[in-house]
Parts: C-alpha cells; structure tokens; sequence
C-alpha cells in the first residue's frame, strides 16, 4: 500500500547485527547483506560517529569472510566467522543498545 514502516538502511544493519547473534543469519548471508547496504545504501550521515568506525570495520572483515580453512591462513587477507562475530558481538555490547534505541 505504500504507507506501511520501512526500516532505514541503519535500522536494517542493526536487524542484521541482531539477527546474527540471535542466530537468524548464517554467516554467509549477514556478511552479503551488510556489505551490500553499507557499501552501497547506507547514507553515513544517517550513522553516528561510533557505528561509521565500528560499521566500516566489521563491513571490511565482512567483504573478506572465508569459510575455507585454506584461506583462512593466508595472514590478515581473510576473516572467519569466529572474528567476525566476536567484532559484532563487540559492537552490540559497545554501542548496541545506546545508539538502536536513538
């Protein structure tokens, strides 16, 4: 109908975020969908300071996912699921709830 509510590009990263944690997402699809909004969607002006860091961050470690076991050791080329939820897990704690409920 076009007057239903529609999340915003950062309200559908944090969904994404919360959805990982919640375990809604497999890796594989949060890494594709975050990228694609934040490299392509988000207006950064729409982040606070703390998420545009912490958001580019986990989006560069998210574009360089591996599941592969071979890749995984090349040094600091890619990044396994293990680091990548650890670094959402510490961007819910850090400014999760804060800057959700803004």
């Amino acid at each position: 109908r076009g007057d239903a509510w529609k999340m915003t590009n950062r309200e559908e990263l944090w969904y994404l975020i919360y959805g990982l944690i919640k375990g809604t997402y497999t890796m594989k699809i949060f890494c594709s969908e975050f990228t694609r909004i934040y490299n392509l969607e988000i207006d950064y002006d729409s982040l606070s300071t703390d998420e545009r860091h912490e958001f580019k961050d986990l989006c560069e470690m998210a574009e360089r996912f591996s599941d592969d076991l071979s890749e995984l050791e090349i040094p600091k080329m890619y990044f396994s699921e293990k680091q990548i939820f650890d670094k959402v897990i510490e961007i819910e704690k850090e400014i999760g709830r804060k800057e959700f409920d803004k």
